[in-house]
């Protein structure tokens, strides 16, 4: 492999935020090997770069080499810091932010008509991140409604991403997969020479698109398809299983 890209949460991170040191050595091992290394998560980018900072993963490292944060801005390691992607980060932020008023108008009708009951993030948060997150009681009742979105959205430029009890409404040019899609063709790294490691639905994505491997905390429909794709479900949960993958490397 030439690639390795990573999820945050539920992967890489602990519940409590750690990596462990077992999965650091693995990635310092991969990085001297000449392996790219990848973070792809929906966190912001201020949250991931503290997260790895508190794990000790810092820019003058020279990994990870690439960030995709909030499933649609990228960042690449270069001259010691991470940056922006321009103009494609600015464009594509822009572009999200100019959907939110449909978004809103769709999933109000929708929870009309399917009594759909679910917080939504605040006006604040909206305009920070440019789309709509919604929260509902559990990650079975969010399942329930995604294909009730999934169809009011139909004819529009939107689409319904689930990670655990969490739906977002994202624009349809952006996602975990699409993304590192540009990250592989920047590094001019083949599709093949990508392994993608991730847990949840908002990870399948990526896991269809190049080799995929998970972790044994994973959802059950992630766990069928890295089967499905013989790739490696790992006898260790959240970062341990990642250090369990690597080491396979």
């Amino acid at each position: 492999m030439k690639l390795v890209a990573l999820d945050l949460d539920g992967t890489l991170l602990n519940r409590g935020g750690t990596i462990a040191e077992e999965t650091l050595s693995e990635m310092h091992r991969l990085y001297q090997k000449g392996v790219y290394i990848a973070i792809a998560t929906g966190r912001p980018y201020k949250d991931t770069i503290r997260f790895l900072t508190d794990n000790g993963l810092h820019p003058e490292d020279g990994y990870p080499y690439a960030l995709v944060c909030n499933e649609r801005e990228i960042y690449f390691l270069r001259d010691g810091a991470f940056r922006s992607w321009e103009p494609w980060n600015g464009d594509a932020y822009d572009r999200e932010f100019s959907l939110l008023p449909t978004t809103l108008q769709v999933i109000s009708t929708a929870a009309d008509e399917h009594s759909i009951e679910f917080l939504v993030n605040n006006n604040f948060m909206q305009r920070d991140r440019g789309f709509v997150e919604t929260f509902f009681s559990s990650p079975e009742a969010a399942i329930a409604s995604l294909p009730l979105f999934a169809e009011k959205l139909k004819g529009h430029p939107l689409k319904p991403v689930r990670n655990g009890r969490l739906i977002a409404f994202r624009w349809e040019k952006i996602g975990k997969d699409l993304m590192l899609e540009k990250v592989v063709q920047e590094l001019q790294v083949q599709p093949h020479e990508v392994l993608a490691v991730g847990d949840s639905h908002n990870d399948m994505g990526m896991l269809q698109c190049f080799n995929a491997a998970t972790t044994q905390n994973a959802d059950d429909e992630v766990k069928r398809l890295v089967r499905e794709k013989n790739g490696m479900v790992a006898a260790s949960p959240f970062s341990l299983g990642v250090a369990e993958i690597l080491s396979t490397l």
